[in-house]
């Protein structure tokens, strides 16, 4: 897996507890599997310790040629069960089984099909805060040229934040700090916080920068303190952040996201017409328990 193309500089000095002790700019180490079932019980251990640590693990299963039969089969070894299939899609023809084909593609109502970049983002567009806290996708082949994975770890730039200037951060956990709104169906929207707590009190977020994503202060009088918390953030998500890392997918490995922890992103890319870039997605609403 090819290192980050950035350059990294000192890291700066965290000032709130790490989120995801084992979150670093560099990429973490794909885990190897003899399949996509991950029979290994060690392997599948692995996968779930680096979910938890790191927000992410990366499965790799040489020599095969994914399909969504090969999805459901790394859900079920790690415990994920069926994948969850947002309302918004069901019944489309790019999302059956709850299994999302990611592609470029003629079709204007394929919500995917565009090459161009995907800024940092959450799945589950309109889904609530911590709906959705599993993203599995699976690169059956990558593009011809970039198509390269951006990860930002959300939640300890937040924390960051938190410390630094509670009254900026307040501006993003209200209930109509962030509308996020469908590229799918007309009209559909939905408000909430972008940063909050699960049940076990533990960070976790809907951040987003799409072009349907509109940020909104608790009042008006407050906008300068929501333009100094999304300014904050976004300094945090610079590509020389200790907060951000990347790597392409290759053929045959597996990203495994805390959707809710990490946002994610995505260079342009171009494709290989005998070989279209393709991954397979799916959305959890559970965790890895291997």
């Amino acid at each position: 897996m090819p290192a980050p193309a950035i350059t990294r500089h000192t890291p700066a000095r965290f000032t709130a507890p790490l989120q995801l002790p084992g979150f670093t700019p560099a990429p973490a180490e794909p885990i190897v599997a003899s399949s996509w079932g991950i029979p290994e019980p060690a392997f599948r251990q692995r996968i779930a310790e680096d979910y938890r640590a790191r927000g992410y693990a990366v499965v790799h299963v040489p020599g095969t040629t994914p399909a969504e039969a090969d999805l459901a089969a790394l859900a079920d070894a790690l415990g994920l069960g069926p994948a969850f299939s947002p309302p918004q899609y069901r019944g489309s023809t790019h999302t059956q089984g709850g299994v999302s084909r990611l592609t470029a593609a003629a079709d204007p109502a394929h919500p995917f099909q565009d090459r161009a970049g995907q800024n940092l983002h959450c799945d589950g567009t309109l889904q609530h805060l911590g709906q959705v806290a599993t993203t599995v996708m699976i690169c059956v082949h990558p593009g011809r040229s970039g198509g390269q994975t951006q990860l930002f770890n959300a939640v300890q730039a937040f924390a960051e934040l938190q410390a630094a200037d509670p009254e900026a951060a307040a501006q993003l956990t209200h209930e109509r700090a962030l509308v996020r709104t469908s590229t799918f169906v007309d009209g559909l929207s939905t408000a909430g916080p972008a940063f909050g707590r699960d049940p076990a009190g533990h960070l976790v977020t809907r951040y987003s920068l799409t072009a349907t994503d509109s940020y909104h202060p608790t009042a008006p009088g407050r906008q300068e303190h929501m333009d100094r918390a999304l300014a904050a953030l976004a300094d945090a998500a610079a590509d020389t952040s200790w907060n951000r890392t990347a790597f392409t997918l290759a053929a045959g490995q597996a990203l495994v996201l805390a959707n809710d922890k990490l946002c994610h992103g995505r260079t342009p890319f171009t494709d290989d017409p005998a070989a279209p870039r393709l991954l397979l997605r799916g959305l959890f609403t559970t965790r890895p328990t291997a």
